[in-house]
């Protein structure tokens, strides 16, 4: 049933959509975070540059975030290993 409560409109607001918003470059940023998280490490180029394209992203993008999510990654990683 919809909500027919005048305070609880049935449709989000420009304001509300846009909180769930985020720049390109952050998305950019998530998207490499998925690629690390999909490759080992020392993956090649090749396979690099294929789950970029997978993305929609490039290789340059992917590596422009190597240290951040291998260490976020490596971080995560050393807390459920305990």
């Amino acid at each position: 049933a919809m909500n027919k409560d005048k305070n609880y409109p049935d449709e989000l607001t420009d304001k509300m959509h846009s909180e769930f918003s985020v720049s390109r470059e952050i998305e950019i940023s998530h998207k490499a975070g998925c690629v690390w998280e999909s490759v080992a490490p020392n993956a090649s180029r090749e396979e690099i540059e294929s789950k970029a394209f997978w993305y929609g992203i490039t290789y340059d993008d992917v590596m422009r975030y190597k240290h951040e999510w291998l260490t976020a990654i490596r971080n995560s990683e050393d807390r459920y290993a305990k």
